[in-house]
């Protein structure tokens, strides 16, 4: 019967639990009595002390052990009796009476007694679950005994000692079993009643272990094997030969109470290294609560266990030496990972995956085989050939399997499943609904050829199923990979193409070209002819827009103008700039408008006032604010160079105005016309472009269909991946629900509000594929919906996608359509003008002066006044006369010449 050794109690009772088993141990207390009483029969009796050596060996044992076991108990019982017949044996010897048959019988007696010594030893060292499920053990345990009932008859025969009763009931009684022995039979008996088709099937012996709760891990198969038990007990009667040969002379010398401080244990207990604790452990100090774990591995991220709230261990059981997917332990999952998440770890063989379509709950069923070539990346590569064998997902709260396999492990696996005829590996659900599975394939031998893997999800109507054989004695692939069952929801061939609707567009189509190019002929504009300037504007276009800044209320139009001064050089005419302003107006309007306050701004040149030379010019940079209108200043548009958002629909031109010191004024038209940013375009590479023109914004609202290389994905539309399992997952719906136009569920909300798009995909039930996509655009949440105006609706063409039945067509089934365009208001286009004449003005030129003041006849003309009606002539002295006449003439010539100059000056520009 188990003690069942807790904890605490270890802790508590170290000092003394050697001396526990003594306590509830009767046979154990008997025999340390026997091996005090007798301890100088062996100084006295030299052939006789190996059996007394070996007594104490067996004594040492039992009391470290964990469990009191009637096997043992029964020998040790057998013993005590055998040997406490011995001191007749001295006494013969002292009298001189002893017979060489009695000493041939006591050497009989030591083999019998090194056995049972050699027994126990190697039956304590094996797992509980060993213990009750070997065959061999109980055979074992039975040859020992029927050996020491007849050392014991001819012991005593020898001696001339009548047997007694009590031998009569050592010799006469079986070997007992106790309670973890009866239900071990029992399991047996409930599961076909062979021993042996038990301990070679590793469900059957992990079903055992739970249902006994003992600790289970891949060492216990490897003890349940043929020939493992003899092997043990073998390597162990060598060794104890060893010590009761280097232990004899001591025991002669000294006598066998000096012998306890000197004899050493049969081999020092191993200590291990817990897999799930990371502590250090021996056997004997394994129990059902030695280890303390958790199921989930820790979460840096979020500095805590994904099983539990706290850091404290929340799991409790045997510790293990090594790993094992029997139940999860978080220190499992980062080796799994070590391995899955890198491609240099692992040659993929065979592999199936099937994902479940239900939209919510579905999983993903998969398994598969492979090599392992390192454990971790970039790690040294394996010398010894390792099968890894994977089903489910490595996850604490899901079932998973995840485990390796050399060659020594493929054969005795095969040797199990020999006898067991259990092929499978693992399953993670009994379910035939949804599942995950690998199996072992087995020749007609009965030997290993290979692994079946399948996997199936709870909406195909069959699994994915792949074989991959394997060469037992290579560990290697040994063929192509069979597929023999295709899972999922495979789609058929359409008999004939597809044909969609046209796409329907509702709105203008506008261009992003300006409306027409800005006009550069407009001339410098005076009140008065007295103030001779030529303005021109200096850069091109002449007015540029928000060039280093933005605003919500204004758009800055800059520019920068040169002014001339026009009078004849030596003239001594100078202009004296005293202001400048600015007004603006848009094409269409007749009165232009005072760009107010700081709106206008001299950037650079200088302070005025400004004083221009004859025949010299100024350069001047202003930036003039023009407002915007309250509807403009709404929509909160901050635009940047090169484009005024006031003038996105008519030109608008800019009057710069300077100001002399007299009050005169010259002014230069400048103008500016709106050039649209570049719509967006379909590329040749994309499957389909939709859009509608916003005439306000003269913008495109537009996405596209583009395809997509991955696997998993189909196409993307605008950016959004279209996934094959979310078009499976569709096909799925449609299927049940009869509903052949489904949502995608990826649309989006564009330009905050102003705009949005959704997406559709029609299923052809027949087929069982999408074979198109439904998008839809208009007016978004913004825009109220009594005024909305545009829209477009539009189709293209599903991709290729998954797997098809091959061979198979079927005749299309259109989608029941029932997504229609919304309801929209008429768009009526609003007529701008172009152009105007408002600022058309050329100056008007004076006539030439005469050259003469003469008349015909070389006589200059007598000025006259009216008197009464009559003419009546001056009288104009000559001398004057003729002053006037020559003033006349270099006038005359002064004109020529500027005229001349002026011509050169415009043929230079």
């Amino acid at each position: 019967m188990s003690t069942g050794v807790t904890r605490s109690q270890t802790s508590i009772g170290a000092a003394s639990n050697a001396m526990e088993p003594v306590v509830n141990n009767p046979a154990l207390s008997t025999a340390i009595e026997v091996f005090s009483s007798l301890s100088d029969v062996g100084k006295a009796i030299p052939f006789v002390a190996p059996a007394f050596i070996l007594l104490k060996i067996i004594i040492d044992i039992e009391r470290r052990a964990q469990d009191v076991d009637a096997k043992c108990n029964d020998i040790l019982d057998r013993l005590t009796f055998m040997l406490s017949h011995l001191p007749i044996v001295r006494k013969m010897h002292d009298e001189g009476t002893l017979m060489q048959a009695t000493k041939q019988v006591v050497e009989r007696m030591n083999e019998a007694v090194k056995g049972a010594a050699a027994l126990i030893a190697a039956y304590r060292k094996q797992s509980p679950i060993a213990r009750r499920l070997s065959i061999s053990n109980r055979e074992k345990f039975s040859t020992c005994a029927d050996a020491l009932n007849v050392c014991c008859s001819d012991l005593l025969l020898s001696l001339q000692i009548r047997q007694s009763q009590q031998l009569d009931a050592l010799t006469n009684r079986a070997v007992p079993l106790d309670d973890e022995d009866q239900a071990a039979m029992t399991f047996v008996e409930t599961h076909g009643g062979d021993f042996e088709a038990v301990q070679y099937d590793r469900e059957l012996v992990k079903e055992f272990a739970e249902e006994r709760h003992m600790a289970m891990d891949d060492s216990v198969m490897g003890e349940l094997e043929d020939g493992v038990v003899a092997e043990a007990v073998g390597q162990v009667s060598q060794r104890l030969e060893t010590i009761v040969k280097d232990n004899l002379a001591a025991a002669i010398a000294g006598g066998l109470k000096d012998l306890a401080a000197g004899v050493t244990t049969v081999q020092q207990e191993q200590s291990f290294v817990c897999v799930q604790c990371e502590l250090s452990f021996t056997r004997s100090s394994n129990h059902p609560t030695a280890c303390s774990y958790h199921k989930a591995p820790y979460d840096s991220w979020s500095k805590s266990y994904g099983c539990c709230d706290t850091a404290h261990p929340c799991q409790y059981s045997f510790h293990r030496e090594k790993h094992h997917c029997d139940y999860p332990y978080g220190t499992f999952f980062p080796r799994v990972w070590g391995i899955n998440n890198y491609v240099d770890t692992t040659d993929d063989w065979a592999s199936v995956t099937d994902t479940s379509l239900e939209e919510e709950g579905g999983t993903t069923e998969k398994a598969s085989v492979g090599q392992l070539l390192r454990w971790k990346s970039r790690g040294e590569h394996l010398k010894t050939p390792t099968i890894l064998i994977s089903v489910g997902t490595a996850r604490w709260s899901e079932r998973y399997y995840f485990n390796t396999f050399t060659l020594e492990d493929l054969q005795n696996i095969s040797k199990s499943v020999r006898h067991s005829k259990r092929t499978l590996i693992f399953r993670t659900s009994p379910s035939e609904d949804a599942y995950a599975s690998a199996e072992w394939i087995l020749a007609v031998s009965g030997k290993i050829t290979g692994v079946r893997v399948t996997a199936k999800a709870n909406t195909s109507s069959t699994p994915f199923i792949r074989v991959c054989p394997i060469d037992l004695s290579t560990g290697q692939k040994s063929g192509d990979i069979l597929a023999i069952s295709e899972g999922g929801l495979r789609s058929y061939v359409p008999a004939i193409p597809y044909v969609l609707p046209e796409t329907v567009r509702v709105g203008p189509e506008l261009k992003d070209t300006p409306l027409r190019a800005a006009r550069k002929d407009f001339k410098t504009r005076t009140i008065s002819p007295g103030l001779r300037v030529i303005m021109r504007s200096v850069n091109e276009p002449p007015l540029a827009a928000n060039a280093h800044m933005g605003s919500t209320r204004f758009d800055y139009m800059n520019a920068t103008v040169s002014v001339f001064n026009n009078n004849a050089p030596g003239s001594n005419l100078p202009i004296t700039i005293a202001a400048a302003k600015a007004a603006f107006r848009y094409i269409g309007e007749k009165e232009y408008k005072d760009v107010e306050g700081e709106g206008f701004k001299v950037l650079e040149g200088a302070q005025f006032p400004l004083t221009i030379d004859p025949r010299q010019s100024v350069t001047f940079k202003f930036q003039a604010a023009i407002p915007r209108t309250e509807e403009d200043v709404k929509k909160d548009i901050r635009w940047w160079n090169p484009r005024a958002f006031c003038a996105r629909h008519r030109p608008l031109r800019v009057k710069f105005i300077l100001e002399d010191i007299e009050g005169e004024e010259a002014s230069l038209v400048l103008e500016y016309v709106f050039k649209p940013f570049p719509f967006s375009e379909k590329k040749e590479d994309d499957l389909a472009a939709f859009w509608f023109d916003e005439p306000d914004m003269i913008s495109r609202n537009m996405i596209t269909v583009t395809p997509d290389d991955s696997s998993d994905v189909v196409a993307r539309i605008d950016g959004q991946e279209v996934k094959v399992k979310q078009l499976q997952q569709m096909v799925y719906k449609a299927l049940k629900t009869g509903k052949t136009e489904l949502d995608l569920e990826i649309g989006r909300e564009k330009g905050y509000g102003e705009w949005e798009w959704k997406a559709w995909a029609l299923v052809d039930i027949s087929c069982r594929r999408v074979y198109a996509f439904k998008v839809l655009l208009h007016e978004g949440r913004s825009v109220p919906e009594e005024k909305r105006r545009f829209a477009c609706l539009g189709y293209v063409l599903c991709p290729d996608y998954g797997d098809a039945i091959p061979g198979k067509t079927r005749p299309v089934s259109y989608a029941t359509e029932t997504v229609r365009l919304p309801p929209l208001q008429p768009y009526v286009p609003v007529e701008y003008p172009a152009d105007d004449k408002v600022d058309d003005w050329k100056p008007v030129v004076p006539p030439k002066p005469s050259r003469t003041l003469s008349s015909g006849n070389g006589v200059p003309p007598s000025p006259s006044v009216m008197s009464n009606g009559t003419a009546v002539p001056l009288q104009i002295p000559d001398e004057l006369n003729t002053r006037l006449a020559s003033l006349d003439v270099n006038l005359g010539r002064i004109a020529d010449a500027l005229e001349q100059l002026v011509g050169a000056l415009q043929a230079r520009r």
